[in-house]
């Protein structure tokens, strides 16, 4: 006690300037002994340092600071750890460092988190993820997207939680070194679908990170999982067999790690249960033996809960009193999924079932609001970043402008101009209205030309095709051509048949929900996985016709691209209004191309084309730092 006071007495004399290998020297100290546990004493070596530059405000005193953070982050409270967060966020403020800007930041993030201060957390832990994103550090963004995962997942906005790690995937590069952190992704998306009630796109994931990791802990991590969905779909006979593989695997038998041991024996006896084996209870009740050497709330909570169910199935009076064993344990941290897990049972197997009802009702009334209020909490910092971010933008346009009005424009000039401005102004709309007007016939001729296009390649061509395929097959030929030619004739029938689907009517106005989710399901397949986010939640019948024609032919020819040029084996395309506008964004984890190369393809230009004649664009993101394509397509509504 007395050394932690003898660090924090402020030092009013102050000592001659010293070497920064000196300082140095210290810093390697204080990590020696934050290295052995020694964490009051490297504290003390760390003051020492920091008192001797704390006038100053280069690198040296800023990794000196940043190292006093971590070491106070291994105390309780954290108080400390947070408040020297703040003072190093300042000094890179001062020095407008955005990359130590947005490490402070991260750091901020991570001590309130771990110092359960959720939405604080969380506007740090996204300010950082969108600053490493401005600054185009890739490593960072993925690496940073864990902990803004983590922290979303844990206030059950679980949607959000998926959505971020699916795109971290794309700042994470393609590369066999990052196997391993590919699979601890797809783990972690397998864990949100599985929360989320969607067992079999659980399975796919947990399969994906299964085949990317050697690592024989983390195969038996994966493996658990997808067990533990297995019994959500009642597959026990499944279940157990992987259980058992578990469990007779040389890491359980020579592993001194009981918290391991008994999840793996508590899953496996759980599955014993649902096959009404009658040794099960035995098996549970030694896992549950096991978890009370470590005394883990929420690890005995498992077990109490895993008996009550098991005693309920059997219409057990133990049930009872096991459920309230468990709610009780959840509510000693706090877990209101756990504490409604044990209500459940205690509704089902209590003699007066009303009281615990009644507490179910208003636990789960109770998380409901408070998710709520956490989506929209996070929706705002969102908001707020990407208006601020604007803000800055038009601030800086507006010192310029203000500049040159001071130092170059009299009044009289100022008003020349407007005059001049204004009449230029006006030609400018004339021409523009006249440019649009043109493109939007264009527009209109263009389509009807396709309309005429299929209707003649599908009356005349295909038809033709067809007869000759037909007489071809009735005729007598050369009985080694005849196979031959049938086959010709018959994929040339075919190609006509797609040329006249491709350019026929597109389902518009209240049938064009469907007809994305026809396009997005015929370029989906069992190499190429599409998910699109929210194209439900427009209301389309507030998009013109001809606005759902030029986005259809849009998203159609990024995909044609996909297939023929990117080899991606995930596409996410996501839809959502912002004001006026419809916003939708697409992305792959394809090879990718340059924008030189899509500005010179023949398709994209007649995109881009399309989209002017309703006033919407599409802008293509550079890929040097990550793999895929990413573009974004804007339509005012």
């Amino acid at each position: 006690m007395s050394l932690q006071i003898s660090c924090e007495k402020e030092i009013k004399q102050v000592e001659a300037p010293v070497s920064t290998s000196y300082v140095d020297s210290l810093y390697r100290q204080a990590e020696q002994l934050k290295d052995a546990s020694k964490i009051d004493a490297a504290i003390h070596t760390n003051y020492r340092a920091i008192r001797l530059i704390k006038n100053r405000t280069d690198s040296t005193y800023s990794k000196i600071l940043r190292q006093r953070i971590i070491l106070f982050g291994r105390k309780r409270p954290l108080d400390s750890a947070l408040d020297y967060s703040n003072k190093l966020l300042s000094v890179y403020q001062k020095s407008k460092d955005t990359f130590g800007i947005a490490d402070a930041m991260y750091l901020k993030g991570f001590y309130f988190n771990k110092s359960n201060q959720k939405d604080s957390a969380l506007f740090n832990a996204y300010q950082s993820v969108e600053l490493y994103k401005q600054l185009k550090d890739s490593s960072k963004v993925y690496s940073r997207s864990r902990l803004l995962t983590l922290i979303l997942q844990t206030i059950g906005n679980y949607e959000e939680a998926e959505l971020t790690a699916i795109e971290s995937l794309n700042y994470l590069k393609d590369k066999p070194e990052n196997a391993e952190e590919f699979s601890g992704i797809y783990n972690d998306i397998g864990n949100f679908s599985k929360t989320r009630g969607n067992f079999n796109e659980a399975l796919y994931w947990y399969n994906k990170a299964l085949e990317l990791t050697d690592i024989k802990q983390y195969q038996n991590n994966v493996k658990n999982n997808i067990a533990l969905v297995q019994m959500e779909l009642n597959n026990f006979n499944i279940a157990f067999d992987i259980f058992t593989e578990l469990r007779e695997d040389s890491i359980y038998n020579f592993s001194n790690d009981l918290r391991y041991k008994s999840r793996i024996l508590s899953n496996w006896a759980f599955a014993k249960s649902k096959l009404n084996h009658p040794d099960a209870e035995s098996y549970l009740l030694e896992a549950l033996e096991m978890r009370k050497q470590k005394n883990i709330a929420y690890r005995l909570n498992g077990s109490y809960i895993r008996l009550a169910e098991h005693y309920a199935d059997r219409s057990d009076p133990k049930a009872s009193n096991m459920a309230k064993l468990a709610y009780e344990t959840a509510k000693t941290y706090n877990n209101p999924d756990d504490q409604l897990d044990a209500l459940s049972v205690l509704i089902e197997t209590a003699e007066k079932p009303r009281e615990y009802a009644i507490l179910y009702r208003d636990l789960s009334d109770s998380i409901y609001s408070v998710r709520e209020r956490s989506k929209n909490h996070y929706a705002k910092i969102k908001y707020d970043v990407e208006r601020n971010r604007q803000e800055n933008k038009n601030l800086k346009a507006n010192a310029i402008i203000q500049e040159l009005q001071v130092s170059k424009i009299k009044s009289r000039i100022i008003i020349l101009l407007l005059i001049f401005m204004i009449t230029i102004g006006g030609f400018y709309l004339l021409y523009r209205y006249q440019k649009r007007r043109h493109l939007q016939e264009k527009e209109i001729a263009t389509y009807q030309a396709e309309l005429y296009i299929s209707k003649k390649v599908h009356d005349e061509i295909a038809n033709d095709v067809f007869n000759l395929l037909t007489r071809t097959q009735n005729d007598d030929f050369d009985p080694e051509f005849k196979p031959f030619l049938l086959s010709a004739i018959d994929k040339l029938y075919r190609k006509t048949r797609n040329i006249a689907r491709d350019f026929s009517d597109i389902p518009v106005g209240i049938e064009f929900e469907d007809t994305l989710k026809d396009l997005l399901t015929n370029y989906s397949n069992k190499d190429t996985q599409i998910i699109n986010k929210g194209v439900q939640g427009i209301q389309w019948e507030t998009i013109s016709e001809n606005k759902q024609r030029a986005l259809y032919r849009t998203l159609q020819e990024l995909l044609i691209n996909m297939k023929k040029h990117s080899q991606a084996s995930l596409i996410m395309i996501n839809f959502k209004m912002e004001g006026s506008r419809l916003v939708v964004s697409y992305s792959d984890n394809g090879i990718g191309a340059s924008k030189e190369n899509l500005a010179n393809g023949h398709g994209i230009k007649n995109m881009e084309q399309r989209l002017k004649t309703v006033r919407g664009k599409i802008i293509y993101e550079d890929h040097l730092d990550r793999p895929g394509t990413k573009a974004t397509i804007t339509i005012p509504s």
